[in-house]
């Protein structure tokens, strides 16, 4: 049977370790956020410079008409 210190030992390394976990998750969750914000700006970009062509291709439409 374990004594007293040795399962306040063991309780102390399981909360070390589940802070380290949270820790580590919290970087992770951290670093997708800024990846989907990148992500984000990029597929704004991409749709303003479609529209921009597009327009650009129907002005050019109208203007030989």
């Amino acid at each position: 049977m374990a004594t007293e210190s040795d399962l306040r030992k063991e309780i102390a390394d399981e909360r070390r370790e589940l802070t380290d976990a949270v820790s580590s998750l919290r970087t992770e969750l951290g670093q997708a956020a800024e990846r989907a914000k990148k992500a984000g700006a990029t597929a704004g970009a991409v749709t303003g410079a479609a529209l921009a062509v597009r327009t650009l291709f129907r002005l050019r439409r109208r203007n030989k008409s």
